[in-house]
């Protein structure tokens, strides 16, 4: 489930995660999309996007305003008793109309998971609005990878491609996305829960009863963290360990560093399992665009690859936790009961900032990177949405 903020307040959303990973070998097209705006409150509360010198090039008409990807953002607008859902460009023209009342995500790799009409099943469309996938599926996720994760009738899981076709048959008791070429399934009984990896035909690239780990997650920059008693590495596509499991916690790599945690401090190691930034802080998200956030004690700044504290965030706190074109999203709660959002670029500057009514709530550093609430669900894809509080299948 998707859970979108209320209206005045701003939320990342993270498709069933609360932490900033982006898993992945080949970077989402969200991710990578260049279309320079973003969403934006205004003091009203409703949304729009802004450019890079901060001016509202759409207009807050909104209810809900997400970021682009395909080059579309997704935007909403919701009346006393029905919503509707559109897809619209940086110009603010709308490109795709959603059928009122009917549920729809961002595109994932150009392709958009939703309901053809209120209360429907699930298919695809693709930039220009048509129908791609038929929708025929009650329960399947976005494309990770170049292929998407549907359940059957029976409760299993198999695998379709963008054509629609079936390239894994529904015989597996659980999948998670593919990501590197491989997805991680799962075999056995509760309490006794084993792992391996199917390959894009479905056949077995890591068998489950391989005995070298107690758990193990997907692949990311074709390494997986892996689990042996109580303390954490990475393995390789062959199911070999590449990093020896020396760690209290892992993260996922994301260009090319990994978070890990040893005696309650993170810091990162890369690809060969070199330390580069010493474990130091108290929490700390992946990389992207060269740049990560840290806390120390209450205190956020941003690092870059080296370690080396670019920005100091002082009394405001990472909202995005991630910069996207350049851009992140930070925030700082006042005594009056409004919050402050504030857009700032690389280079410290306020480019947009507004105050809400309300606080954000917003509190000490936690551990963004968690086995149960992170490595152990559904991937976690960078968006985040400005608007109401909307539960989506």
């Amino acid at each position: 489930n998707l859970l979108f903020m209320k209206k005045s307040f701003l939320y990342v959303a993270v498709l069933a995660l609360c932490a900033t990973a982006f898993v992945s070998c080949e970077p989402n097209t969200q991710m990578t999309d260049g279309t320079k705006v973003w969403p934006a409150f205004n003091s009203d509360g409703k949304c729009g996007y802004i450019n890079i010198k901060g001016t509202f090039v759409v207009p807050c008409i909104y209810d809900e305003a997400q970021l682009f990807s395909s080059g579309l953002g997704r935007v909403l607008k919701e009346g006393t008793t029905d919503f509707t859902y559109s897809f619209i460009n940086a110009k603010g023209d709308t490109k795709i109309t959603i059928p009122s009342n009917a549920w729809v995500n961002p595109f994932w790799e150009d392709m958009s998971l939703g309901e053809m009409a209120e209360g429907s099943n699930w298919g695809f469309r693709d930039p220009s609005g048509k129908l791609a996938i038929a929708a025929i599926y009650e329960n399947v996720n976005d494309f990770s990878n170049g292929a998407a994760i549907f359940v059957n009738s029976d409760g299993k899981y198999g695998a379709i491609d963008k054509s629609g076709k079936i390239i894994v048959q529904a015989q597996w008791d659980r999948l998670a996305d593919f990501s590197c070429e491989l997805a991680r399934y799962r075999t056995g009984k509760a309490g006794d829960y084993k792992y391996g990896f199917i390959d894009k035909t479905g056949k077995i690239a890591i068998d489950a009863n391989f005995p070298m780990w107690d758990m193990v997650w997907p692949f990311s920059e074709n390494l997986a963290p892996f689990r042996s008693g109580t303390k954490e590495g990475f393995i390789d596509k062959k199911g070999n360990v590449a990093i020896q499991p020396l760690y209290d916690e892992v993260g996922f790599f994301s260009e090319g560093l990994a978070a890990v945690e040893l005696k309650d401090k993170w810091g990162y190691i890369d690809t060969k399992g070199t330390m580069k930034i010493q474990t130091m802080y108290d929490d700390c998200t992946d990389f992207w665009e060269g740049l990560a956030f840290v806390a120390s004690g209450t205190t956020w700044s941003v690092i870059d690859k080296k370690g080396n504290v670019k920005i100091s965030l002082g009394d405001y706190e990472p909202v995005t936790k991630f910069f996207h074109n350049g851009l992140t999203l930070i925030a700082k709660e006042d005594i009056n009961g409004k919050t402050e959002l504030k857009y700032i670029n690389t280079k410290n500057e306020t480019i947009y900032s507004v105050f809400v009514d309300g606080l954000f709530g917003l509190k000490a550093p936690q551990k963004v990177i968690n086995k149960q609430e992170k490595k152990d669900k559904k991937l976690m894809k960078h968006t985040y949405t400005l608007g109401k509080t909307i539960t989506v299948k």
